[in-house]
């Protein structure tokens, strides 16, 4: 059966499986909008509106998916209905509101389906504490440390392309560099080095970034991200002769 989108999540959720630069904005629709997910048990006679009551138990439905259990989610009524292929008792709820409820679970949206996403539980539990919109992990220097930085002999084509479009959707982002970078410290290979000019909250860029920056293919991983600031650091090297592959574009106003 063919997948054409009914509702905005879906639409996102279609875009995001083509397009990498679109997956931290899928995150947020997916948190605010309605979810589907079956029930066990009789069909009920007609549907009804509730609020779920402190303490009550939901029994749904597994499958599974890969070799392992999972709890289907689904976008849209017609997606678990293609899914159940018989009568069901279905509920629907708002995902931030299902995320909470089944904190620790791996959740499968669409099973079955040409378009679907398998949240992992540890996925899930960054969406609740927030940490999905900060950076995995932090770099503090804590002394004079000298470093090897350069331009890549495999230029990650992919990767400046999805951020680009990422930056171009992020107002916060002025400029954006690229380098080949190795520190003997800390590093045990030289890998893939952002840097990221920003007027605003670096943590939120630098995670979106990071989510697009997983979804394609990276000629040295991993890649890490800094921030171009006016303290000491990247600084130098990037504003003398490296031009940065994104700029955000300025317009005039005409009166």
């Amino acid at each position: 059966m063919a997948f054409d989108p009914i509702n905005d999540l879906e639409r996102s959720l279609v875009k995001a499986a083509t397009d990498p630069a679109h997956r931290p904005q899928f995150y947020r629709d997916f948190v605010g909008a309605d979810i589907f997910v079956v029930q066990r048990g009789p069909a009920p006679v007609a549907e009804e509106h509730r609020a779920l009551s402190k303490g009550e138990t939901l029994e749904l439905i597994t499958c599974e998916h890969e070799g392992k259990t999972v709890l289907p989610i689904f976008s849209s009524l017609p997606r678990l209905q293609v899914f159940i292929k018989k009568e069901a008792c279905y509920l629907a709820m708002k995902a931030s509101d299902f995320l909470q409820v089944t904190q620790g679970t791996t959740l499968m949206l669409n099973p079955g389906s040409d378009y679907g996403k398998e949240f992992t539980a540890k996925e899930v539990a960054s969406i609740l504490d927030g940490s999905l919109w900060k950076p995995s992990e932090r770099w503090v220097v804590q002394k004079k440390t000298t470093v090897h930085i350069g331009q890549p002999a495999s230029y990650p084509s992919e990767l400046v392309t999805a951020l680009s479009r990422y930056f171009q959707k992020t107002r916060q982002v002025k400029r954006a560099y690229l380098a080949h970078y190795f520190n003997p410290e800390r590093d045990e290979k030289a890998h893939t080095l952002i840097a990221i000019e920003v007027s605003g909250d670096w943590d939120q860029v630098a995670a979106g970034a990071g989510i697009v920056a997983n979804g394609v293919l990276v000629p040295d991983p991993p890649v890490d991200f800094t921030p171009i600031t006016g303290e000491a650091g990247f600084k130098d090297y990037f504003r003398q002769g490296i031009k940065p592959f994104y700029e955000k574009k300025k317009f005039l106003g005409l009166f």
